[in-house]
């Protein structure tokens, strides 16, 4: 009888592949590099975009190379005991866990500026901007500012042009948030700057709501099955909602995993925490 031969085994080392979402581009990858997804070390490049999104169909594009020989998954701890087994997909209404790069941080991040440092010179300094923001993107409208308990809060009125200003998904409004943020530091170069938070027609409450019950139903997941979990790629304001939520309930922690502006958080128990 003849004995079939094993899969010969890929000379490529490294990998970068782009699809249409994260599960295809890293199955891809593993079939280059003829190892299992398991066995990869993956680098978000572009987390993409779909075709319903304010920009369009973007791929997803990663980096990806084999792991060293008994390297536990990348961002992970061992499984534990009676899960299954590492390397294993199950996909979830907001996100795959699949095992991610490598870990670089815990919990929330750094606090900014100490609320009770934020004077009315400061909120009227980012009130300034923002509006300097919205005449430039020659968007008529009322801009508002106010301190908040941690930090300020920007509501943006534009009317019936509100909607171009959140975008699909929100992904303007986060982009706007964002460069506002940048251009404070520029501001402040000496030292922390205040959490901004801005919102466009009640869209931002709405979106932290959605979050936060995101991040239950991660933590509740991570509970029952004994394993990791993890999110899509967020930008770090959203990381931060994930973080702090997760954080609220006992015996459970987050890590935020990749590079670049987007990361995933992994929703596990903490550790040395019994099931």
């Amino acid at each position: 009888m003849t004995m079939s031969q094993p899969p010969m085994r890929s000379t490529e080392t490294t990998v970068e592949v782009s699809a249409a979402s994260f599960g295809d581009a890293l199955r891809e990858a593993a079939q280059r590099l003829a190892v299992s997804t398991s066995d990869l070390a993956v680098e978000i490049l572009d987390p993409g975009s779909s075709a319903n999104s304010s920009v369009g169909f973007r791929p997803v594009k990663l980096r990806a190379k084999r792991r060293e020989a008994n390297a536990p998954p990348d961002g992970a701890r061992p499984a534990a005991t009676g899960s299954r087994a590492a390397g294993s997909e199950r996909s979830h209404d907001y996100g795959r866990r699949e095992r991610p790069r490598r870990e670089e941080s815990f919990g929330p991040p750094p606090p900014p500026m100490d609320p009770e440092k934020i004077t009315p010179e400061i909120v009227a300094m980012v009130r300034g901007l923002a509006e300097g923001m919205i005449e430039g993107m020659r968007f008529p409208g009322r801009v508002d500012a106010s301190k908040t308990s941690h930090g300020i809060r920007i509501g943006i009125d534009a009317g019936e042009r509100d909607q171009f200003l959140i975008g699909k998904d929100g992904e303007t409004l986060t982009a706007i948030q964002h460069l506002l943020g940048r251009m404070i530091r520029a501001k402040l170069p000496d030292e922390s700057p205040p959490r901004i938070e801005v919102d466009v027609a009640g869209f931002r409450d709405r979106q932290i709501e959605s979050l936060k019950q995101m991040a239950r139903e991660l933590a509740e997941e991570a509970q029952r099955t004994d394993e990791e979990v993890s999110t899509e790629p967020l930008p770090a304001s959203e990381r931060r909602i994930v973080h702090l939520e997760v954080g609220e309930i006992s015996g459970m922690e987050t890590v935020t995993v990749g590079d670049g502006y987007y990361k995933r958080v992994i929703v596990r128990r903490t550790t040395g925490n019994p099931k």
